[in-house]
C-alpha cells in the first residue's frame, strides 16, 4: 500500500528550509541556502536584464544605457522580494491519499522497463510501437495509481475541514535529519563538483558552428555597443537578420555589453567569464533538483547523474555534449541550467504556494526566452508536464497558476510569429526514433534513460514529485507517438529543431533517483556494522556508475570532437584560430576573405568589422539576401573547400570575387586546382599562411 501526499511550506521541505523546534540548521544548510539564494538571484536579475532588453529592441539605446537601466530595475525588485513572505501559502489545496494497488505498481513498472529497453534497443531492430505502447500502459498504471478516486477528492485532507493538507509536509525532526545529512555530504560534492567542471570547461575543446551566430552577437556588441539587430555574420548589418533567428535570445547580447565595460574582446568573455560561471550554476540546479526529488541518498543521486552527464559522449546532441562542452550557448544553458531549475521550483511551487516561488517560476520563464527562442516549446512542456497532473489530481488553482512560467515564452512566441515574416527553421526534420536516439542515446544510456523515465514516479518521493515526474512521461509518451512530430512540424515551422522536446525529460536527475532505489527486503543483505551498510548502500549507485561508464563514451573523448587544450582556450583549434586571424589582419577592416570552411567559421568570432564569405552554410541558406548572392558565396566556398572536392568553371569563380569583393581569397597549399582558379580570375602575390596559400585581387601585396 502507497500512499501520494503533498508537502506543504513548513519545516523540512526538500530545499533545506526551517527546521523542527526551532532547531538551529547545521552549517552546510546554512550554505546550500546561501547557495540557492544566489541562484534565484541569478534568475531574477536575468529576467530582469531580458525583459530591459526587449523593451531595448525597440528604443536601441547604447548598452551601457541598458546596463544602468537594468541595474536600477535588479535593485529594485531586490527590496520588493524581500519584502516578500517567505513560508506563507497563498492557498491551501486539500489532498487526501490514494490507495495504490499492487497490480497497478507491478504493472506500471514492468511496462516502464519494457518501454525504456525498446526505446534504447530500438537501433538493433527493436519496433518503435514496441516503446510508445509499453509507454502508454506505464503511464496509465501510474495515473490509476496516483491519481485519486472522485470520491476522495471531494474529502478534506484533514478530514476537520481544517485547510491544513495531510501528509508528509511537515516531516519533523526525523524529516529535517534527512536535509542535514543531504546538506552534509551533498552540498561539498556539489560545490566541488561544479568548480572543478566549471574549471575543465575552460580546457575542453569542442568546436561549434553555431558559434558564427551566437558568439558573433556577443562580439558585435562589444564592438559597437549597440544591439546588433541585423545580420553581423555575412555584412556589418546591412542585411535583415538571419531567417528562423529572430533577436529574443539576449544573453549574447548581456555577455558583449560587459565585455565592452570590462574592456576585453566578446569572445573572451563569453568562453572565459560566462562558460565556467554557468557551468558552476548548472551542477548546482542539478544538486537542487536531486535535493527536492530524491527519497533518499541526495548526494549519491547527485553522483550518479554527474557521471552520468560526463559519459554521454556518444551524440553531439545529448544532454552531457549540451553541458560541459557548449555552455556558453543560451539553448544549452536552458537545457542544462534552466530545466532542471525549473522542475525544483514547480516542486516548490506546488508545496508551498508562497509567492516568493510564484515569483521565482514566472522569472524563470523570463529568463528563459532570454537564453533562446526555443523555450517557447521547451519550457511550456516542462510547465504542462507538472500542471496538468496537478489539475488533474484536482489542485486546479495550484496547477493553472504554475502555467505563469510559461506566459512570458508563449508571449514572445506569438510576438515573433505576428512581428516575423519567416520564422521557419530550415534543415532536416527527425522523427521521434532519431530525436530519442540524439538526445537521449541509446544502447546501455538510452536503456537507462528511458527506464530512469517511466519509472520516475515510482523512484521520486511521493507526492508532488511523483505527479510532476508521471507528467512528464505521460507527456513524453505522446510526442513519441507515430506522427506527432511531424504534426508540431507543419504547425510550427520548427521542425528542426523539433528533437529539442527531448529536453523535456531532465535524464541525469532521474537516472540519478535509481540509486536511491530501495531493493526489497527479502534480498536485502543481512549486514551489520555503520560501514558495511553504508556500503550496502551504495552498490546500487556504483552499479549505476559502473554501466555508463562501460556504456558511454566520455564527452571529452577524441570520437565525441573534443579536444584536451593543455591551458585555458577559445572553443577553436590554436591553429586554425591563428591561420584566421592573420588572414584577417591581411584583409583589414571592411574587408571580405574566402578560406577553406573550418577557417571562414572563425572569422565572427575575431570581429565583425571583416566578414567572410561563407561562415555557416546553414545560415547563408536562410540568409535574406539575394539569390545570386547567396549562390556567388556557395560557389566560392565549393571553389576552396578541399583539394579533391568538386570545382566552379573559372568564370564562374572569377564572377563571384568580383561581385563580392573579396580582399583576401586562400586555398589548401596542396589544392593546386582551388589556387590555380583564384589566379586565374585575377589574384596573385601568393602568400603563405598557416597551412593556406593566399592570393591577393590584382597582384596585391
Amino acid at each position: 500500500m502507497t500512499e501520494v501526499r503533498d508537502r506543504v511550506a513548513g519545516p523540512g521541505t526538500g530545499d533545506g528550509r526551517g527546521a523542527a523546534g526551532g532547531r538551529r540548521p547545521g552549517a552546510w544548510t546554512r550554505v546550500t541556502r546561501a547557495v540557492d539564494g544566489l541562484v534565484d538571484a541569478a534568475v531574477l536579475a536575468f529576467a530582469a536584464w531580458t525583459v530591459v532588453y526587449h523593451v531595448c529592441l525597440a528604443l536601441q539605446p547604447p548598452t551601457w544605457a541598458m546596463l544602468a537601466c537594468w541595474a536600477t530595475v535588479s535593485a529594485a525588485g531586490t527590496a520588493v522580494w524581500f519584502r516578500l513572505p517567505a513560508g506563507r501559502p497563498l492557498w491551501d489545496d486539500r489532498v487526501a491519499a490514494a490507495a495504490v494497488h499492487r497490480v497497478l505498481a507491478g504493472v506500471a513498472v514492468a511496462a516502464a522497463v519494457a518501454a525504456g529497453t525498446s526505446a534504447g534497443l530500438h537501433g538493433e531492430g527493436v519496433p518503435w510501437w514496441c516503446t510508445w505502447a509499453a509507454g502508454a500502459v506505464s503511464v496509465a498504471a501510474t495515473a490509476a495509481a496516483l491519481l485519486r478516486r472522485p470520491a476522495e477528492r471531494a474529502e478534506g485532507a484533514d478530514g476537520d475541514g481544517g485547510g491544513r493538507p495531510r501528509g508528509d509536509g511537515a516531516r519533523g525532526e526525523a524529516g529535517d535529519r534527512g536535509d542535514e545529512e543531504a546538506a552534509r555530504w551533498g552540498t561539498p560534492l556539489a560545490l566541488l563538483t561544479g568548480a572543478g567542471l566549471a574549471v575543465a570547461s575552460l580546457f575542453v575543446l569542442n568546436s561549434d558552428g553555431d558559434d558564427a551566430y551566437f558568439v558573433s552577437r556577443s562580439v558585435a556588441t562589444a564592438e559597437t555597443g549597440r544591439i546588433p539587430m541585423n545580420d553581423v555574420i555575412f555584412t556589418r548589418g546591412a542585411t535583415d537578420p538571419i531567417a528562423g533567428e529572430p533577436p529574443v535570445s539576449s544573453i549574447e547580447v548581456f555577455a558583449g555589453a560587459l565585455a565592452r565595460i570590462l574592456g576585453v574582446p566578446g569572445a573572451s568573455f563569453v568562453w572565459y567569464v560566462l562558460l565556467p560561471a554557468v557551468t558552476f550554476l548548472a551542477v548546482w540546479a542539478l544538486w537542487r533538483l536531486v535535493r527536492a526529488w530524491a527519497p533518499r541518498r541526495a548526494a549519491l543521486c547527485l553522483a550518479v547523474g554527474v557521471v552520468y552527464l560526463l559519459w554521454t559522449g556518444l551524440s553531439p546532441a545529448s544532454l552531457g555534449s549540451f553541458h560541459l562542452l557548449r555552455m556558453w550557448q543560451g539553448k544549452a544553458v536552458l537545457v542544462s541550467l534552466l530545466v532542471p531549475l525549473l522542475f525544483a521550483y514547480l516542486t516548490h511551487w506546488a508545496e508551498r504556494r508562497t509567492r516568493r516561488d510564484l515569483v521565482l517560476l514566472g522569472a524563470a520563464g523570463v529568463a528563459a526566452v532570454g537564453l533562446t527562442s526555443t523555450a517557447a516549446f521547451v519550457v511550456s512542456l516542462v510547465v504542462l508536464a507538472a500542471a496538468a497532473p496537478l489539475v488533474v489530481a484536482g489542485r486546479v488553482r495550484t496547477g493553472l497558476a504554475a502555467c505563469a512560467a510559461m506566459a512570458y515564452p508563449v508571449a514572445a512566441g506569438l510576438a515573433v510569429i505576428l512581428l516575423y515574416d519567416s520564422v521557419s527553421v530550415h534543415g532536416t526534420v527527425h522523427d521521434a526514433p532519431a530525436s530519442y536516439r540524439a538526445v537521449l542515446l541509446y544502447a546501455a544510456l538510452g536503456v537507462l534513460a528511458g527506464c530512469a523515465l517511466w519509472l520516475g514516479p515510482w523512484t521520486v518521493r511521493p507526492g508532488v514529485p511523483a505527479l510532476i515526474c508521471g507528467g512528464a512521461a505521460a507527456l513524453l509518451t505522446l510526442l513519441i507517438l507515430p506522427g506527432v512530430l511531424a504534426l508540431a512540424a507543419d504547425v510550427t515551422g520548427a521542425g528542426q529543431v523539433l528533437w529539442r522536446t527531448m529536453w523535456l525529460v531532465p535524464a541525469p536527475a532521474l537516472i540519478g533517483l535509481l540509486a536511491a532505489v530501495r531493493l526489497p527486503g527479502a534480498v536485502r543483505p543481512r549486514i551489520s556494522g555503520r560501514g558495511a551498510r553504508a556500503a550496502a548502500a551504495g552498490a546500487p549507485a556504483a552499479v549505476l556508475a559502473a554501466a555508463i561508464v562501460v556504456g558511454g563514451t566520455p564527452v571529452w573523448a577524441e570520437s565525441n570532437g573534443s579536444v584536451l587544450a593543455d591551458r585555458p582556450s577559445w572553443k577553436a583549434y590554436p591553429a586554425h584560430l591563428g591561420t584566421a586571424r592573420e588572414v584577417v589582419e591581411a584583409a583589414g577592416p571592411g574587408g571580405i576573405v574566402l578560406m577553406p570552411g573550418r577557417y571562414m567559421r572563425l572569422v565572427p568570432l575575431l570581429t565583425t568589422e571583416t566578414h567572410a564569405v561563407n561562415p555557416n552554410s546553414h545560415y547563408l541558406s536562410m540568409l535574406p539576401a539575394p539569390e545570386r548572392a547567396i549562390h556567388d558565396r556557395e560557389l566560392l566556398s565549393a571553389a576552396v573547400r578541399s583539394a579533391r572536392s568538386e570545382k566552379p568553371a573559372p568564370a564562374e569563380v572569377a564572377g563571384a570575387l568580383r561581385r563580392l569583393d573579396v580582399r583576401v581569397a586562400c586555398a589548401y597549399r596542396r589544392d593546386g586546382r582551388g589556387l590555380h582558379l583564384l589566379q586565374a580570375a585575377g589574384y596573385g602575390g601568393a602568400r603563405r599562411i598557416g597551412s593556406l596559400a593566399c592570393v591577393f585581387p590584382g597582384g596585391g601585396r
